[in-house]
């Protein structure tokens, strides 16, 4: 995955998103306006394990994508946005890499080899090598079981649709068009999950993801989390002058507290995306809800397939 590329080529016309609830298309048209449908997933179909998406019921998701793909009368080539738990996230000092991919990829599995709960042999690798202050370089890269994602690139392919970037939802805002702001922070969270990433110098600069209880005490695992981000941020990175906070989370509250923790934080201005307008739909719009809508937005506007 080549993210100069991402920034520099035309945004595609069609963006799916998947996850254990919905699965949703907005196609784009410049002629007629933005298309969107939506239908509910059995909870069996996506089985996640220790390192994120690990099995997929193939033939089942043929069925729902075929049919939404009728019902939008989408492009062949497309944009997947998924989300961020599915998949594991990484930024690594890059140090001297091999220029040839195969060999990248070699080196890739074997430092991961020890942060992964699973054979880095069995893993497909995403990297992106980037360039920042002269000759300083690090590699942007995230991971998913080969088997996961071979099944959902056959799924789409069984529906006659052809997947160009399959892309995680915190990197999906990633892929926005960049705004005036210098330095931009973005928090997204999900069910199980926050993710953080620092875009600036032309890159992602911070991941961080952070599993959070599936029960009693999540919301003081959030609020720790950012404050030590925050911290590290603004000392070790040494990102002194004003931020742009980019806030998506699965619940209208979780946002709201979110953003109020940022806002308390000098020089942080805080910005909520609303992508709902790309689906014309207001009821199906509000029942898919910003948390979806808001990085297929991104994507739209921003990535390429």
């Amino acid at each position: 995955m080549n993210w100069k590329t991402l920034f520099s080529t035309p945004p595609p016309d069609t963006v799916w998103s998947l996850d254990g609830q919905k699965l949703v298309v907005v196609h784009r048209d410049r002629k007629t306006g933005d298309r969107c449908a939506a239908v509910a997933v059995p909870e069996d179909i996506f089985h996640l394990g220790v390192a994120g998406l690990q099995s997929v019921d193939e033939q089942r998701l043929t069925g729902l994508l075929t049919s939404l793909q009728e019902t939008i009368n989408g492009v062949r080539r497309v944009a997947v946005v998924i989300p961020t738990h599915w998949v594991r996230c990484f930024l690594m000092e890059a140090g001297e890499l091999p220029r040839r991919r195969a060999d990248l990829q070699d080196v890739l599995r074997w430092r991961l080899k020890k942060l992964l709960p699973i054979a880095p042999a069995d893993l497909r690798i995403a990297a992106s090598i980037q360039s920042f202050g002269g000759d300083q370089q690090q590699v942007l890269c995230s991971t998913m079981s080969e088997t996961a994602i071979a099944h959902l690139e056959s799924a789409f392919e069984g529906a006659g649709i052809s997947p160009g970037l399959v892309v995680p939802r915190v990197y999906a805002f990633v892929l926005e068009p960049a705004s005036l702001a210098v330095h931009r922070v973005i928090v997204q969270q999900e069910d199980s999950l926050l993710s953080m990433a620092v875009v600036t110098d032309g890159g992602v600069r911070f991941i961080r993801t952070k599993p959070l209880p599936q029960s009693g005490g999540s919301w003081q695992g959030v609020e720790r989390e950012i404050a030590l981000a925050m911290s590290y941020i603004r000392t070790t990175m040494a990102i002194d002058g004003d931020i742009e906070a980019v806030v998506s989370a699965s619940e209208e509250a979780t946002v709201r507290s979110i953003a109020g923790l940022l806002e308390r934080q000098p020089g942080v201005a805080v910005r909520i995306p609303d992508a709902r307008q790309i689906c014309p739909d207001v009821n199906l719009a509000s029942t898919l809800g910003s948390a979806r809508l808001a990085p297929m937005a991104a994507v739209l506007n921003g990535g390429a397939p």
